[in-house]
């Protein structure tokens, strides 16, 4: 089966669907939409398509074109009014992330979907980056060298030299569009979440009108308590993560690849790391659109689904509550 797709933001993070879609041969793009005349024409020159496939809005797409699936690569805050038209027009649905930026209309989004009979996925793809699956892997591996053990210490920083804030100019805009990558990550390593406490902040020379900075710590139900920080005002670009389990200790981001650091035999001791082997996957692109085709042509619920992805959106919105009510915030809460 080849899915036809109409494609909504084909600028920026709109390109890698054009991409990797236009040259899987399991995928059709049969329209284009978008505001901005540069972004659509470099799209329509690359998938060789027709002038009658060139659109500024979903509706006259929808309205002109076969097509099967609907890919939203747009700002953040028009994701859920272009999901619920393509719901109404029985399409299935791919989003970039976040899905939304309310709890209550992500859950609302998840059951139109449904209702409608569509295939609803967002665009996590940091889970599908090669150290990240494999880091998965070793964690449900327990008789693998480098399986650390249980994890119960977990540090993710990520410091960002993000200066301008261009399209991240709403509350908490740095959770809705970034911490969304790195809870899913965390939800896939780790399962679900139990309490939050959060803390956003600004810095004295940021652009942004609102806090551009979080830090939390982020407990979990299996026992793991995550030190998290996500900086979009920094004057460094860093990432590390760190997962410490009773055997040792998985590190990745500011390391090349993986390594393994086994538990010191001694006090204050320490280990020498050992390079994890990662084996090679696709593009992690290629890898959220290779989910969403088995999902709407097998029924294969992938994690990136709609459903699934609602434990990304309850984190975000426990980071948002506790920052902004200045409180720890427990998952029951949510419902």
């Amino acid at each position: 089966m080849i899915l036809r797709t109409i494609h909504v933001g084909v600028g920026a993070r709109g390109e890698w669907p054009i991409e990797v879609m236009g040259t899987d041969p399991r995928f059709q793009p049969v329209a284009l939409v978008d505001v901005n005349r540069d972004f659509l024409a470099r799209a329509q020159a690359r998938l060789q398509l027709p002038d009658t496939a060139i659109f500024g809005d979903v509706l006259t797409a929808l309205r002109s074109v076969e097509a099967d699936a609907v890919v939203i690569c747009t700002p953040t805050v028009t994701h859920a009014e272009l999901a619920r038209i393509a719901f109404a027009h029985g399409k299935h649905v791919l989003v970039e992330k976040g899905m939304t930026m309310d709890w209550e209309e992500a859950k609302a989004l998840v059951r139109e979907a449904e209702q409608a009979g569509a295939r609803f996925c967002v665009a996590q793809n940091y889970r599908y980056f090669a150290n990240m699956a494999t880091i998965k892997q070793l964690l449900n591996a327990a008789d693998h060298p480098h399986h650390p053990g249980k994890i119960e210490i977990v540090d993710f920083i990520h410091h960002r030299y993000r200066p301008e804030p261009r399209t991240l100019n709403y509350p908490y805009a740095m959770v809705w569009d970034m911490s969304c990558h790195h809870v899913d990550l965390l939800a896939y390593w780790l399962g679900q979440i139990s309490r939050v406490t959060a803390l956003s902040y600004n810095t004295s020379w940021s652009q942004y009108t609102h806090d551009a900075n979080i830090a939390a710590l982020i407990e979990y139900a299996g026992g793991a308590v995550c030190y998290y920080v996500l900086t979009h005002s920094a004057t460094i670009s860093d990432w590390r993560i760190m997962l410490q389990g009773e055997q040792g200790t998985l590190r990745t981001g500011d390391v090349p690849g993986i390594s393994f650091y086994q538990r010191p035999s001694g006090q204050l001791g320490s280990s020498e790391p050992v390079a994890c082997d990662v084996p090679r996957y696709p593009a992690s692109e290629q890898g959220v659109a290779d989910d969403f085709y088995r999902f709407v042509t097998e029924g294969v619920e992938p994690g990136i689904s709609g459903r699934n992805n609602l434990e990304t959106l309850a984190v975000c919105e426990m980071l948002v509550r506790s920052a902004g009510e200045r409180r720890p915030v427990q998952r029951s809460e949510l419902g």
